[in-house]
């Protein structure tokens, strides 16, 4: 004759793992990470002070909002290519 499972010792482990989940969650939102994505170029992680220093550089060095224009989206790929590491600051 084959014994029941005992079902009451299974929500314990279920609970275990939805509370690592909800505090391994709760860091992560605390980096406030991002990502930057323009189009046939991809997706770049960032977080809010590094596209600060790239937009700040970028506002530095003559670009304004007026330049995403519907034609070119010129402040935000300067502001990719610097999250990439391919424009100096």
């Amino acid at each position: 004759m084959r014994r029941p499972i005992c079902t009451s010792f299974i929500p314990i482990p279920i609970l275990a793992v939805g509370v690592a989940t909800a505090i391994s969650m709760t860091s992560f939102s605390a980096q406030a990470q991002y990502a930057l994505c323009l189009p046939a170029r991809g997706c770049i992680p960032t977080g809010q002070e590094s596209y600060n220093a790239c937009y700040q550089l970028a506002r530095s060095r003559g670009w304004r909002e007026s330049d995403n224009g519907s034609v070119g989206r010129g402040l935000d790929r300067f502001i990719f290519l610097c999250l990439a590491g391919r424009i100096p600051r």
